[in-house]
């Protein structure tokens, strides 16, 4: 081998771009995979160049240093693969995984880590607070402190989103909920009593915040053994969700609530269908009605504000985001260091 490592830097699967990254150990191994790969590709760092790639596709060649560049092709796999190819017979070690220092463009450990995680987060709103986790890191070094802690755990939820289960008696408007949040025909809806049988969930962004919406089947106790099973089915969602939405209205009755409910951010009581009586308002946190979209926002809000709170998204601490950060829960002191 030429002493050159190559791996696919960006997340697998089809994208616009990929980026592979390569990493020689000295200048000439570097130069003579790239001559062989991308013929006049640049030498010098802080050059970029568009060329051909293995006549295989066009992209771009950036050479960050005299030991490092990275190849930017379009992100089809089979593409993908290909270069992969290429490389391996110009020289280069393929690597199936990234190494451990893999991030060559970010400026110490803690970019590293916040640049792999960024495209797996989910919410929009975690970019910028993860883009000041550096500089975070550096102000401040040992155990995390209970504030810290907390939005930690709250701002986890922009990475993996939290789930919200919508729960309530048959015909009390959950699915016309979830399309009306969703802007979409999400879920069907009709008057006819347990019409929705099986959990239905879709993702759903709240001012950058992205949850996962449960619509589940109206509770109450029925004597048709599928939509019992669909009940039954619904319970282990409901009683893992982060928050429930508990929704009536004034012309339904009152759900079988299951046992066991312990939501991290509790129950938010929410009656639906508040223009068939605005005095029902008195009897829940929010009114709404989700056939004219009256509350809808303010619901979402609502919700947000329990998750993920405005003044997290704001947050210029340390965000103990990735797990081989909460090691610094239990007492280590490591600062992040450069590269």
């Amino acid at each position: 081998m030429t002493g050159v490592r190559a791996w696919l830097a960006s997340p697998s699967g089809r994208g616009g771009v990929a980026i592979i990254d390569l990493q020689a150990d000295d200048a000439d191994a570097l130069n003579a995979v790239l001559t062989a790969i991308a013929p006049g590709a640049p030498v010098r760092g802080g050059d970029w160049r568009p060329r051909r790639l293995a006549d295989i596709d066009d992209g771009v060649v950036a050479r960050l240093d005299d030991r490092h560049a990275q190849l930017m092709p379009h992100g089809g796999p089979a593409i993908v693969r290909r270069i992969a190819f290429a490389l391996q017979a110009a020289g280069a070690d393929w690597l199936r995984e990234p190494p451990g220092d893999h991030r060559i463009e970010a400026n110490d450990e803690i970019e590293s880590l916040a640049l792999e995680i960024m495209p797996r987060a989910a919410s929009p709103a975690a970019i910028p607070i993860l883009l000041r986790q550096s500089s975070a890191w550096r102000a401040r070094t040992g155990p995390l402190d209970a504030e810290e802690l907390e939005r930690t755990a709250r701002l986890d939820r922009l990475v993996t989103p939290a789930t919200i289960a919508c729960i309530g008696a048959p015909n009390a408007g959950k699915s016309t909920l979830l399309n009306a949040m969703a802007r979409t025909q999400a879920a069907i809806v009709s008057a006819l009593p347990g019409t929705t049988r099986d959990r239905v969930s879709r993702r759903i962004e709240f001012g950058g915040v992205v949850v996962e919406w449960i619509d589940t089947p109206g509770l109450r106790d029925s004597d048709d053994p599928i939509e019992q099973a669909a009940i039954a089915a619904s319970l282990p969602a409901i009683r893992g969700a982060t928050l429930v939405v508990h929704l009536t209205s004034p012309d339904t009755e009152n759900a079988v609530i299951p046992d066991g409910l312990a939501p991290t951010e509790g129950v938010l009581r929410v009656v639906n269908k508040l223009d068939l009586d605005p005095s029902a308002a008195e009897l829940a946190d929010l009114a709404i009605s989700a056939g004219t979209g009256q509350g809808v926002v303010e619901l979402a809000q609502a919700v947000r504000e329990r998750l993920v709170r405005a003044e997290d998204l704001e947050f210029h601490g340390r965000w103990a985001f990735d797990p081989r950060l909460r090691a610094l829960t239990h007492g280590c002191t490591t600062a992040p260091t450069d590269r």
